[in-house]
């Protein structure tokens, strides 16, 4: 008697479940599919926003997904916080499972990341870039994509019309600008600085650093590393920047003027030099202009005796933390990065060299001025190799007071050597 009203009730609560199916399935089905999803091996990816290669490395992402499906990847692109963020996770020892290094894998993050020097495509590294991203002892940090190979962008027609010479020293840069000005009568501007973005200014300091201090035969490189640097020396940088402006050789508008603007103004024939942008502002000025000839040329020397130069190394790296609790998906993640189609869509679209070989990517115009400068020397960026992290910012702003009369060269640098001896102390 008993085991019948077992059963009567077991057969109630069947038929109540089946009713329960039938009325809410596809609440039921959710349920089974989120438990499903939820079981699936998840890593998390961080990447820089605003990139111009952001839309690309999201699409491979989305591509490994669909090749992967038992793979959750929570994909995160953070905007201008994102060092602030990885400082946090850093303090934490929490990290993305993989993540952009953005210029500093060795520095910054070195002691996060997994040595990818056994990866499959390892072998396939440039050994133009390599360098930068490995140790002494063969520990390769990231997966260098591309190769950033920066230097001045500029009109080609409008320096042909005008009859000048791509300038090899800082002071043809000067000339070729005053020849500019007066040629056109006032109507192409010389050189565009982006300086409503503080990081417009920044670059300007950054690039021409390396021709002022680091690149010369006799340089202050070491000087700089171990702190007994003369900050004094940096005056002339300023003053170089202050005789551009005052001699109306850069854009009125320097300070308030975004990158936008010098997309658009490049793009509309109005610049014969793009300031000190990467070659990516020529993709850009080119969907708005696609019959514009641009080209990009080497860093003007700015010591007698020494020869134009890049600056360059890590552009779009991707790293795997050492400590993450999936490593082989993240590492499998990666070497799908690493494909030769996926290295040739993020060189083309930043327009530089990849940094893998064997992608066959094509740079379209830039492709010969590349070849034409293949054995220039190759400067890693200053603030990167040379100073503390932190002074970044302080080069930025100082240089926006600077344009705006606050300061003078010598207080910059005064500036400078104030928040580099803090820095590196605090940093140590």
């Amino acid at each position: 008697m008993r085991n019948h009203k077992k059963l009567a009730v077991l057969g109630a609560l069947l038929v109540s479940g089946i009713m329960l199916t039938g009325c809410n399935g596809n609440v039921q089905l959710k349920h089974v599919e989120e438990a499903k999803k939820d079981s699936g091996v998840r890593i998390s990816i961080y990447y820089p926003k605003g990139m111009t290669v952001e839309g690309v490395i999201e699409e491979i992402t989305a591509n490994f997904k669909n090749e992967n499906p038992d793979i959750i990847v929570d994909f995160n692109a953070s905007t201008t916080e994102y060092e602030n963020i990885m400082k946090i996770k850093m303090a934490s020892r929490d990290m993305p499972d993989v993540f952009g290094t953005h210029g500093w894998a060795v520095r910054r993050y070195g002691a996060f990341l997994a040595d990818l020097s056994h990866e499959e495509w390892a072998p396939r590294v440039k050994d133009s870039i390599r360098p930068i991203v490995t140790d002494k002892n063969g520990k390769l940090y990231v997966l260098p994509m591309d190769e950033d190979r920066t230097g001045p962008i500029f009109n080609v027609e409008i320096l042909e019309k005008y009859g000048i010479k791509v300038p090899a020293t800082f002071d043809q840069l000067i000339a070729a600008c005053e020849a500019i000005k007066e040629k056109s009568n006032g109507t192409i501007i010389p050189m565009y600085i982006d300086g409503g973005n503080p990081g417009g200014i920044g670059n300007f300091y950054d690039l021409y650093s390396t021709p002022l201090l680091i690149s010369p035969e006799n340089n202050h490189a070491q000087e700089i590393l171990d702190g007994t640097f003369d900050w004094s020396k940096y005056d002339l940088l300023s003053e170089k920047l202050l005789e551009l402006k005052n001699k109306g050789l850069i854009n009125k508008d320097v300070l308030t003027a975004r990158s936008s603007d010098a997309i658009a103004a490049f793009a509309a024939g109005k610049v014969a030099f793009a300031g000190v942008s990467n070659p990516t502002i020529i993709g850009e000025a080119k969907k708005i202009n696609p019959d514009l000839k641009a080209g990009i040329m080497p860093i003007p020397a700015m010591v007698e005796g020494d020869e134009p130069t890049f600056v360059g190394g890590e552009r779009t790296t991707f790293g795997v933390w050492k400590d993450s609790p999936n490593i082989e998906v993240a590492k499998k993640y990666v070497a799908f990065l690493a494909r030769p189609e996926n290295i040739r869509k993020v060189a083309e679209v930043n327009r530089v060299p990849a940094g893998l070989t064997g992608a066959n990517e094509d740079l379209g115009e830039l492709t010969p001025y590349y070849e034409k400068y293949r054995n220039l020397r190759i400067f890693p960026y200053f603030d990167r190799a040379y100073l503390p992290s932190g002074m970044w910012d302080v080069m930025c702003k100082n240089g926006q007071d600077l344009l705006a009369g606050a300061i003078t060269p010598q207080q910059y640098s005064q500036n400078m050597k104030k928040e580099f001896d803090r820095l590196r102390a605090q940093n140590k």
